[in-house]
């Protein structure tokens, strides 16, 4: 017997992934992942198919899974090549016959983040037969690259959670919020939705899937009230991972690698049916409702160069409704809106990955930010808009955080937790700050030179901060002084962040039932929508926790009616 450990590697979206493959006499028995800068979310999915797929037909000759084909198929040739540079011959696995098949059913969601989840999860607990299409080979949409928070506001899951401090919370109290923080951009019709429903949503799927939330860790600035809440382990993959699988466990059906190409009316003109695509099976689903809950088009805006944002989204973010349901005639607006954050770390160009929960510790424990020039650019412990705007007026639109040794530690640890490894962490220190993304470590001058940053006025602008914490106010901006903290050591680590966004704020337009809406302005039969898909309630600008509370909120009211229809159609 013949064990060997034979290593391969191959290209992500992020880097390089590394893996072994373990083989006994010619025969695969696992396959592991050493090294990967990938969204651990999409990632783990689409390698844990793959995997399955290769051990299964005892070949890396299958197909790459859906949604994440040029990582898998670049770890299937990869492999393919390894075993055959060690002698090697793997099975040669025939292509299964094309199938057809046909479903009805009384309701059909389209996409599996939490909008469509909460859509299909609300009609089947109506007793609705639910069909759930999801294009990509996984599950989770742009959802698995938030965080889990949430706001609780009018549930009793809040109301156990806050106590006393849930009582000054209301529908009203967050509508006002979203209205100052987006500045009057919003949709009242749509905010007013979101704030009545976000509390019975969280109510629901919190009993339909067992959910088990906790207060945020961060209670951010821009919501008047502590309201957010969060899974124990602060996964959005874990919220999406149970709510499937209660969804199914109760008898809905979920179908992977079905990606929608043609919606069909009857002679009537009324929507009844749809046709989706998948490698190896055409599907035709008949449907009394249709909810469209298929995410936003942020890849599609950013591969056109549509924006110079840096984007951080799913690259399977393509807006293909706009194509699949043009016979419908919906009518769009604010189609040019993104969710711009300024917590991003340029990973590869053009693509950022997310800072956010380590940039708002590092603030609390004093931070500074500064541009090119060496100087602070705004108060750090303002909302987030603020930091965001202030970074749009630097040059290069590009501003740096300056740590000392134990705020950089509070940093690395949250890197690690969201979504960074340690060894793509190190490759950042390994680039010296030639290229993004910039992270130097060293004396002040050393860092300074390194980022390109001017040390002389550097070094007056901390000298000047050091005064500032001594007699605890900051005349320049402002700062509040319980987030005046002294710099320590001789120590330092300088992080670029820059501007990235995910999520498109535009979109379809619905009615309060969250109905989809022609170009006339009137109701389409049978037709809803949810999520990132209808634009408006969070305006211009949204408060964090916001996107997540609208998919839940606005899903919730898509199933509701559109279970609701399908009493009317009987």
């Amino acid at each position: 017997m013949t064990h060997k450990i034979i290593k391969a590697q191959a290209n992500g979206r992020n880097g390089q992934i590394d893996f072994d493959i373990d083989v006994t006499d010619n025969h695969i028995d696992g396959i592991k992942v050493t090294k990967s800068s990938e969204t651990p979310a999409i990632f783990n999915q689409a390698f844990d198919k793959m995997k399955d797929n290769i051990i299964k037909n005892q070949s890396f000759d299958v197909d790459a899974v859906s949604g994440a084909s040029m990582m898998t198929q670049a770890m299937l040739d990869s492999g393919k090549k390894a075993l055959a540079d060690e002698g090697i011959a793997t099975k040669k696995v025939a292509q299964p016959e094309h199938k057809e098949v046909t479903i009805d059913t009384d309701v059909a969601i389209v996409g599996t983040g939490m909008a469509g989840l909460m859509a299909a999860s609300r009609a089947l607990s109506m007793g609705k037969k639910v069909v759930v299409l999801e294009k990509n080979g996984y599950i989770g949409g742009a959802t698995t690259l938030n965080g889990s928070n949430v706001v609780g506001t009018g549930s009793k899951v809040s109301a156990k959670l806050f106590g006393a401090e849930a009582k000054k919370d209301s529908p009203a109290r967050l509508v006002k919020d979203i209205t100052r923080e987006c500045r009057g951009t919003n949709y009242p019709m749509l905010s007013n939705l979101l704030a009545n429903n976000i509390g019975k949503a969280v109510d629901f799927i919190t009993e339909f899937a067992n959910l088990t939330y906790q207060k945020a860790e961060t209670q951010t600035i821009e919501h008047s009230v502590d309201r957010q809440i969060e899974m124990t382990t602060q996964s959005s993959y874990e919220v999406v991972t149970k709510v499937a699988k209660a969804f199914q466990d109760k008898g809905g059906q979920l179908l992977l690698d079905a990606r929608v190409e043609k919606l069909n009316k009857d002679k009537n003109g009324k929507l009844v049916s749809l046709v989706a695509e998948g490698k190896h099976q055409t599907t035709y689903v008949n449907f009394k409702s249709l909810v469209l809950a298929a995410g936003g088009w942020g890849a599609k805006d950013y591969q056109a160069h549509k924006t110079d944002v840096l984007y951080y989204g799913p690259m399977t973010s393509t807006g293909d409704y706009f194509d699949f349901a043009k016979n419908m005639n919906l009518v769009t607006r604010n189609l040019d809106w993104y969710k711009i954050y300024p917590h991003g770390l340029e990973v590869k160009p053009g693509i950022a990955k997310l800072t956010t929960y380590s940039t708002k510790e590092v603030t609390d424990l004093g931070a500074i930010f500064v541009n090119q020039d060496g100087k602070r650019i705004v108060n750090e412990s303002a909302p987030y808009t603020h930091f965001r705007d202030a970074i749009g007026e630097q040059k290069g639109k590009v501003a740096y955080i300056v740590m000392d040794q134990k705020m950089w530690q509070s940093f690395y640890e949250l890197m690690l937790k969201y979504g960074f490894t340690e060894d793509e962490i190190q490759g950042f220190f390994d680039l010296d700050g030639k290229k993004a993304p910039v992270l130097v470590k060293g004396d002040l001058e050393t860092v300074a030179k390194k980022a390109n940053i001017n040390f002389k006025n550097l070094k007056e602008t901390l000298d000047n901060y050091a005064e500032d914490v001594k007699v605890g106010r900051d005349p320049e901006f402002g700062r509040d002084s319980k987030f005046l903290h002294a710099y320590e050591g001789d120590t330092y680590y300088i992080i670029e962040q820059k501007q990235r966004f995910a999520t498109t704020l535009g979109g379809y337009e619905t009615t309060d039932k969250m109905q989809l809406l022609d170009v006339d302005i009137n109701p389409i039969m049978n037709f809803y929508a949810a999520g990132e898909i209808v634009g408006g309630a969070n305006g211009h600008d949204s408060m964090p926790s916001m996107m997540n509370s609208w998919s839940y909120a606005s899903g919730f009211v898509a199933g509701t009616s559109a279970a609701d229809n399908c009493n009317c159609n009987n």
